[in-house]
């Protein structure tokens, strides 16, 4: 069996899900058909796959063919732990990570956890507003699956994990895209990609975007369904995915524009990342002045 020899760290939000797709569709690229594992983030209580051996049965189907082997978490790059946990499960695997602006893509991630049932409270303001007293485990939605992920500043803090992994793998292992460039050259940022794999180029021309802006319908038959699942996840039972839940994840799904941000929770958001965009700023070499405006 081979064993991943890349991971797509993160961040969420960020053009993961997208990149993820354009690699798994490379005839020299292996990839499980199921994203995030979530196998090495042991400090986050969500898990999908708790044994190796059930870990290792996504990459059975890898083979001779295949020059890279990965997956995509994007818990990986905030845990404490994950990168270590790699690092011991494998020699000298190579990482990518895709950053975001984090006043765009706070907003967005507590979309995909109102998406998930994660999250109950509509409003993005609010849900900030709330992270304080969340982190003490109080007005936690008992369909959440873990609190540190209604925690959008912290995971939204790319500098700082960013500086983590860097201290513990060599740079020349880690590949940081900026998803402002992979919108405006997307086929320059996938050769980039393929040449950090060391795989060749497919000829792909066509990069469609994936895990756009969203809201769930009938958001308590979804939370409800989440709720089974997790129950049976936590009985021991590994990964459990019901018929209808695949039914129901299809047909509640709804494409919508994300409403703007006010004035003063723009500014505020501005401020709390202010320092962190300055760090990233110099881990990456990348101009983020705009992010910081």
């Amino acid at each position: 069996m081979k064993k991943p020899n890349f991971f797509i760290l993160g961040a969420p939000k960020s053009g993961t899900t997208s990149l993820a797709g354009w690699l798994a569709d490379h005839p020299r690229i292996f990839m499980p058909r199921e994203k995030e594992p979530q196998f090495f983030n042991w400090d986050f209580g969500n898990r999908k796959y708790r044994g190796l051996t059930s870990y290792e049965k996504l990459f059975a189907e890898a083979g001779p063919a295949h020059l890279a082997v990965g997956e995509a978490t994007v818990r990986y790059l905030y845990s404490r732990c994950a990168v270590t946990a790699i690092e011991r499960y494998v020699e000298g695997p190579r990482y990518i990570v895709l950053i975001r602006n984090p006043a765009e893509m706070a907003p967005s991630l507590h979309e995909q956890t109102m998406f998930t049932g994660d999250e109950n409270e509509p409003s993005f303001e609010r849900a900030w507003a709330l992270q304080a007293v969340r982190a003490y485990g109080s007005h936690v939605p008992s369909s959440c699956r873990d609190p540190q992920i209604l925690q959008y500043g912290p995971l939204c803090r790319l500098g700082e994990q960013l500086d983590r992994l860097l201290r513990l793998v060599p740079g020349e292992r880690v590949l940081i895209l900026n998803l402002d460039q992979v919108r405006a050259d997307p086929r320059r940022e996938y050769m980039r990609v393929l040449d950090f794999l060391q795989v060749p180029d497919d000829g792909r021309a066509h990069f469609p975007v994936q895990n756009t802006s969203k809201r769930r319908r009938f958001p308590v038959v979804w939370s409800s369904v989440r709720r089974l699942n997790r129950a049976l996840n936590d009985m021991g039972v590994p990964h459990v995915r019901l018929g209808v839940t695949a039914f129901i994840q299809a047909n509640t799904r709804q494409e919508r524009q994300r409403a703007p941000l006010s004035e003063a929770l723009r500014t505020e958001l501005l401020r709390y990342f202010h320092d962190d965009v300055l760090l990233l700023e110099d881990l990456t070499g990348y101009d983020l002045s705009a992010w910081r405006e």
